[in-house]
């Protein structure tokens, strides 16, 4: 009898894990494999708008999986389709790329197949880049490289870091100038002085372990949340939805493959992207300690040239680097507004 009960109950939860999968799997779930990857792209929201959001994460090294389930990717995914590509060695990637394919000019070929997969599955739709932070750059980096922006109708660049030879230096003042600040609060003086020190020296960021020591001192700061007390949003999945969902444990170890081994601090796309000449809407976070305000105007500026006047720029002033969670509403809107109008 004990025998009888325990598989009706294990029948039971299969379905309803099964019924509860259903729900996270409607809509367009595919991989394009190129050199060694084979990467997922997983599309839902409003299909039939034939608007398509292709979302190109931050990193090198994050995931679009987890941004699916963002509050405000919900929310807009009611007017248009969402593209999620997860890029190679990073979120649920698989495959066993070598580390020789960590290029800017391999994640643009990349970024380019995923884009011919989403035409021939979808009938050609008016396909947008949506990119942060690194996603950004590479958004940047393709539209610049041939007449890939023939096969894109805008271009939404949010806190980029598209300049990381001028925009790293001023990341490091942010850190020493937010280490001064805890220095005169009292707040855990000794860490941050020696935080303060070596920012002084003006280290030399395109030495990798520069980079990594200053990270360590980065993440403890404002740099993403302007307010970290303010209540926000995250992404809306809970242990079970991860178990019945495409979500898995990868997300959280991919990336850091290929950050240790994927050196970008020389990258500076800042004159190339004159070659841009699709709209284009800059987002950034007034108090970006990541990738700074003036980088932010340094994106607005190189698009297209100072002669291109179809872009625009919304600086989100309550917000760091994560405006997309902290200004919501103002995200949302201007952003359905680019969109609408393209």
């Amino acid at each position: 009898m004990r025998y009888l009960v325990l598989i009706f109950v294990l029948s039971t939860v299969f379905f309803i894990s099964s019924c509860e999968k259903e729900n996270f799997y409607v809509g367009d779930h595919f991989f394009v494999k190129n050199a060694g990857a084979e990467m997922p792209v997983y599309i839902k929201g409003n299909i039939e708008s034939n608007v398509f959001i292709l979302f190109v994460h931050g990193g090198p090294g994050g995931n679009a999986s987890l941004s699916s389930f963002l509050p405000v990717a919900k929310e807009l995914e009611n007017d248009y389709a969402f593209a999620y590509w997860d890029q190679r060695a990073s979120g649920l990637s698989q495959g066993n790329p070598d580390r020789s394919t960590f290029t800017v000019e391999q994640f643009v070929d990349d970024l380019d197949l995923v884009i011919d997969a989403i035409n021939v599955r979808h009938n050609y739709p008016k396909i947008v880049l949506y990119g942060i932070s690194w996603g950004g750059a590479l958004g940047s980096a393709y539209l610049s490289t041939g007449n890939f922006q023939d096969k894109v109708a805008g271009f939404i660049d949010m806190d980029s870091g598209h300049n990381l030879v001028e925009g790293l230096p001023k990341s490091v003042v942010f850190v020493k100038n937010y280490a001064q600040e805890q220095i005169d609060s009292g707040v855990n003086v000794d860490y941050w002085t020696e935080a303060r020190d070596w920012c002084a020296t003006v280290p030399d960021m395109t030495i990798v372990d520069n980079y990594f020591k200053y990270d360590d001192y980065l993440v403890n700061t404002n740099a993403y949340r302007y307010d970290p007390d303010q209540v926000v949003q995250g992404p809306e999945v809970s242990a079970a939805g991860v178990m019945n969902s495409y979500l898995s444990l990868a997300i959280f170890f991919n990336g850091q493959y290929l950050a240790e081994r994927f050196n970008i601090l020389e990258l500076n796309l800042s004159a190339q992207m004159a070659k841009i000449k699709i709209p284009t809407l800059i987002i950034w976070g007034r108090h970006d300690g990541v990738n700074t305000i003036e980088m932010g105007f340094d994106a607005f500026n190189s698009i297209g040239g100072p002669e291109f006047t179809n872009k625009e720029m919304v600086i989100l002033e309550n917000s760091a680097h994560e405006g997309y969670i902290e200004e919501q509403e103002l995200f949302m809107s201007s952003f359905r507004q680019f969109v609408d109008g393209l």
